[in-house]
């Protein structure tokens, strides 16, 4: 009885280790894109422009700002230098860095993916921004929609473009040497991603081998010992009627805890 429940607790485990395997993610290419867990590409090399001028000016939001946004490449405008977005007043007589055009990073919600920038000034203020990337199809142009300070010193931006969607755009010029080091291992990435065989692929063989030796010695204990027949000869038929029942609740208490959603600093 104490090896079932060992069984059970390590099947519960397992489920809950690939879902969160399987779940996606966007890896660092370089500051212009990244690598969904399926090979397909984000790139939105093909819209930045590359002479120092945003590609999407001076959008006004309901925070009374301006923004400006050049996805890849950086430009300066006012006191914003090397930047990747900046945060220009009403009056448009200042101006203030969002994101430095090398700070970029990734993440992926199970729906968009995100680009992410910071920059820090010279009061030690560090200011963030949360670019989402709505794909559309449609191949309508790239759409810039700054939603402005939605937390201390947080921002969010959406880009609705066909560039957001897998493999929508690519083929642009690389970006600066200059961006930061690829990581290869990124936040929500288990280690060994790059081994070809992840921990939650060797824990699937595991279970599987010892299941599969489990049922076979046992059916051949109950049917040469205890003269079994028929359904009567799996060992404990009642505990694998219940197993399914385990692994749903061990799926449905993973994705309680991995429901994405944003939450802002106020």
């Amino acid at each position: 009885m104490e090896l079932l429940k060992l069984l059970s607790t390590f099947v519960i485990l397992v489920s809950s280790h690939v879902a969160v395997t399987f779940g996606q993610s966007c890896t660092y290419r370089d500051q212009c894109s990244c690598t969904m867990d399926d090979g397909s590409l984000i790139d939105l090399s093909s819209l930045g422009n590359q002479d120092q001028t945003p590609a999407f000016a001076d959008s006004f939001a309901s925070d009374g700002y301006f923004y400006s946004y050049n996805p890849c490449y950086s430009f300066i405008e006012g006191s914003c230098i090397n930047a990747a977005a900046c945060q220009i007043s009403g009056d448009q007589s200042a101006q203030y860095q969002l994101g430095d055009a090398t700070s970029t990073s990734y993440s992926f919600d199970g729906t968009n993916v995100h680009f992410l920038y910071s920059s820090t000034d010279s009061t030690g203020l560090t200011r963030n921004v949360d670019v989402t990337l709505i794909c559309d199809q449609s191949g309508q142009p790239a759409y810039f929609a700054p939603a402005g300070e939605v937390g201390s010193l947080n921002y969010a931006f959406s880009l609705t473009t066909k560039c957001a969607c897998p493999n929508g755009c690519g083929g642009g010029p690389p970006p600066s040497p200059t961006g930061p080091t690829p990581n290869p291992k990124p936040n929500n990435s288990g280690p060994d991603d790059e081994s070809g065989i992840s921990i939650g692929t060797i824990l699937c063989i595991a279970v599987l081998a010892l299941v599969v030796v489990y049922l076979v010695a046992g059916t051949v204990f109950t049917m040469g010992v205890r003269k079994s027949r028929g359904k009567e000869a799996i060992p404990n038929v009642t505990f694998w009627s219940s197993l399914p029942g385990l692994i749903k609740d061990g799926f449905k208490f993973t994705f309680q805890k991995i429901r994405p959603g944003y939450s802002s600093v106020k």
